[in-house]
């Protein structure tokens, strides 16, 4: 890709109409189907056939990234958690389930040193560097892990997953798995 010549992309993530590729320099650039504010350049419904920079978030350092069906949630060296588009479910983290154009602070998270997150289709899941998973977003046959079936608008502690170092998750449409420092592996979500 032109727009990426002299970069050193050091990760990407595909969501279902849009891609984020992040730098070795920490930049962070989105292409694809803009709806939504999908691609966190402030525009609702523009599309960018080439990578484009996210200018909201120069001065960061992206070190990951995950792009979901209608969100996107981006994490920093310093360990602040961005996220961006759809929020109608409160997977955004903000609070409510208004969407954002730009990338915004998960403020909630602030104090803690969040190192990676994946998104699903309407929720996310992040981790810490003290192995603390939160999950935030739609609920739906128990894929935040709170063991509930109540939408979550802020980040929540899974205390099922107390006094486990969780170092890793993915989050799918309708479930979630995570695996920690012990090489274990936990799954929760719809079985069908």
């Amino acid at each position: 890709l032109r727009a990426l010549a002299g970069k050193k992309v050091i990760g990407a993530s595909a969501g279902g109409h849009h891609t984020a590729v992040w730098t070795g320099a920490g930049e962070l650039f989105t292409f694809g189907a803009g709806n939504y504010g999908r691609l966190g350049h402030g525009g609702e419904h523009q599309h960018e056939l080439v990578p484009r920079l996210v200018k909201t978030l120069v001065g960061k350092k992206v070190v990951a990234a995950s792009a979901g069906i209608e969100h996107t949630a981006v994490c920093t060296d310093d360990g602040e958690l961005f996220t961006f588009e759809k929020g109608c479910y409160g997977q955004l983290g903000h609070g409510g389930t208004q969407g954002e154009l730009v990338p915004r602070l998960v403020e909630t998270l602030a104090g803690k040193m969040v190192i990676g997150a994946a998104t699903g289709t309407d929720h996310t899941v992040a981790w810490t560097d003290e192995g603390e998973l939160f999950a935030f977003g739609h609920e739906h046959s128990g894929k935040l892990g709170h063991g509930g079936e109540q939408h979550e608008l802020v980040p929540r502690l899974i205390e099922a997953l107390a006094g486990k170092k969780v170092i890793g998750a993915s989050a799918g449409t309708y479930h979630t798995v995570v695996w920690t420092e012990e090489r274990e592996i936990f799954t929760f979500g719809h079985g069908g």
